[in-house]
């Protein structure tokens, strides 16, 4: 007996020292792919959707609606401010609010369900919140925008409703702050995610039958007051708010994107592919064979593990293309996961569910698509964006193996995964970032931007922004000239330029109704601006906007009232390779190579008053329903 003890001990020791082990390289991993991410925030731009980011949070106040309808630049201003316009620390600052809130958020989960020490549980809930960090994959920039606000939105109200859940007042005075909070910054982001996520709210409180109402009505009290105050400091007060976004809500239905309520509602299909499915079946295998193959740790799923966290290390370090994840994997591992569980034992993990667990696990599934609702874009992909949501239903669901005193052994192989899928994900969007040449890792071209800050560029994008930014001053276009921009892919040249871009921070192209939008905005704008605005054009361009009516709109012509300024070139540049989806923002073919094409920076020359006489006249002779309020 004395012998078996001692062979037990044994045992017992050796665990131990392999999940401390296992848990400092996970931690280190983790390390590793948050300076990762830092390390790039100084590299690439993306000239169309963070060229509409960075003219959207520079100066909101410019425009009169928005399209499409969100606030989010209003939330981001002061904060471009306070960082002195750099787009670096604009950045990591937006990366770092992201793993910390996902971070806090999975501590929670694991705290409320499992049976773990905080050290451990600190440990694997910054692994697993890594997988928020796949909300910069490859197809949105790092540069904050209504994705991200709009994710972490939703994980402060639901960091803010874990806490209202534990005793303490303290907690849930701060539960219900964060709720309030959260539940502003989500309609900033999206109006419509916000709608539903206060439904949310009130069925999760209602199904487990918490003492939670007056903490909820705090909640909305908060988000109430954050409202009014937003609405007296963007101006016109509530009525004002509510004129913008019934106005922006017109007019984006005039783009015909796919905005309209009609499709707001709808399921879109999961499209994969048989590599991805059976990457997707061997991840959940091997994952549940790790996590149920019995109470005490053994040395071979231990170095299995060890070995996942090098491979990922080396992801990020190296910046090797091992595994080739797409958007759908990373709904696929999970729901295979929860599906597999089921089968363990008879059903236990079933069977000895808790109605907290059932609800967070159900909550956690919903989330990403409920974070997509009122995009034009396939809810799958939008949903990818908030990944963590559903690793965290995996934890939830498989809660009821805490009572096993399993805790560490069941979570850790859940949290070398999410780091993988992360060091994947976001790899691929480091080897072909979207609208950008290939690979920010070779490039070498310094570009300064304004207020004197630099970024990393590749050298054609550095050559074309810069050459264009010399020929405009020399062709007498100064900082804060008004400029309308028909090219219906420029926005960041313009905020390279320092420019005013009238109507809206990015005029979209190639859209049944673009023409129409451009028009409706621009009547927005004052007469005065219009009559003195520079046009930039892209006559050749697969998405320009057609210039002669946009610019009659406002009593001008295109070859009387201009002079050609400058010209330039527009550099080549890739969307990706055939496998990858359809690109959400542009609706090309994802192995389309964008070619050279001329952009025409236009000067007006005719006298000021004259122009903006024959825009009043324009704006007279235009149907009432159409007329701009500006003149």
């Amino acid at each position: 007996m004395p012998r078996d003890n001692h062979h037990f001990a044994n045992r017992r020791t050796l665990s131990v020292l392999l999940d401390r082990t296992l848990l400092t390289l996970s931690a280190a991993t983790t390390a590793i792919l948050f300076a990762w991410l830092l390390y790039y925030s100084s590299y690439g731009l993306n000239l169309i959707t963070e060229g509409f980011y960075l003219n959207s949070i520079a100066n909101p106040f410019a425009y009169a609606i928005n399209v499409p309808p969100t606030l989010f630049g209003f939330v981001y201003h002061w904060p471009y401010q306070w960082a002195g316009g750099d787009i670096a620390v604009l950045r990591m600052a937006n990366i770092t609010l992201t793993m910390a809130l996902g971070w806090i958020l999975s501590f929670l989960v694991i705290r409320r369900l499992w049976t773990v020490g905080w050290q451990h549980a600190a440990v694997l809930s910054a692994g697993t919140a890594s997988l928020g960090l796949v909300a910069f994959h490859v197809w949105q920039p790092l540069t904050p925008g209504y994705y991200t606000l709009n994710i972490q939105s939703v994980v402060m109200v639901m960091i803010g409703l874990l806490l209202v859940d534990r005793p303490g007042r303290i907690r849930q005075v701060l539960g219900s702050i964060l709720v309030g909070v959260g539940g502003w910054c989500c309609f900033m982001a999206r109006p419509t995610t916000a709608a539903a996520i206060a439904l949310l709210v009130m069925l999760y409180v209602v199904v487990l039958r918490r003492k939670s109402l007056l903490p909820m009505l705090g909640a909305a009290l908060v988000a109430l007051a954050l409202l009014i105050v937003t609405a007296y400091l963007i101006g016109g007060g509530i009525t004002g708010l509510v004129t913008r976004m019934v106005s922006s809500a017109e007019v984006v239905g005039l783009l015909d994107a796919g905005h309209e309520v009609s499709l707001m509602f709808r399921i879109d299909w999961l499209a994969t592919s048989r590599s991805q499915l059976a990457i997707a079946v061997s991840m959940a295998s091997a994952l549940l064979l790790s996590i149920l193959r019995g109470a005490m740790q053994k040395l071979l799923p231990s170095l299995a593990l060890a070995a996942i966290l090098i491979v990922t290390i080396a992801i990020a370090l190296l910046g090797t293309d091992l595994i080739s994840i797409k958007y759908s994997t990373l709904f696929l591992v999970p729901a295979l996961t929860c599906f597999g569980a089921t089968f363990y034992r008879g059903g236990l993990v079933l069977r000895t569910q808790t109605p907290t667990s059932i609800a967070l696990a159900s909550t956690f599934l919903v989330l990403p698509h409920l974070s997509a609702l009122g995009s034009n874009v396939n809810y799958w992909l939008v949903g990818s964006y908030a990944a963590l949501f559903w690793m965290l239903a995996v934890v939830a669901f498989l809660s009821p193996l805490a009572q096993q005193r399993r805790s560490v052994a069941t979570l850790l192989p859940l949290t070398v995964l999410a780091q993988l899928l992360t060091a994947s994900v976001v790899n691929a969007g480091i080897l072909e970032p979207i609208l950008q040449p290939k690979d920010l890792r070779a490039y070498d071209a310094v570009m300064s931007l304004p207020g004197g800050r630099k970024l990393v560029l590749s050298q054609p994008f550095r050559d074309y922004l810069a050459t264009a930014r010399a020929q405009a001053r020399a062709a007498g276009l100064e900082a804060g000239t008004a400029v309308v921009d028909l090219s219906g892919l420029s926005p960041a040249l313009l905020y390279v330029l320092e420019t005013r871009v009238l109507g809206l921070p990015w005029l979209i192209g190639g859209y049944l109704g673009s023409n129409a939008v451009a028009v409706e905005a621009l009547g927005l704008e004052h007469c005065a601006d219009l009559a003195k605005a520079w046009v930039l054009i892209e006559p050749e361009g697969p998405r320009h906007l057609d210039e002669a009516s946009v610019v009659a709109s406002f009593g001008a012509e295109r070859q009387a009232d201009y002079v050609v300024a400058t010209t330039f070139e527009t550099p080549v540049y890739y969307k990706g390779d055939r496998s990858r989806p359809q690109n959400p923002y542009l609706r090309m073919s994802a192995s389309t190579t964008i070619r050279p094409e001329r952009q025409v920076l236009l000067k007006p020359v005719r006298p000021a008053a004259l122009a903006e006489q024959s825009c009043r006249e324009a704006r007279r002779q235009r149907p009432a329903s159409r007329r701009g309020s500006q003149s």
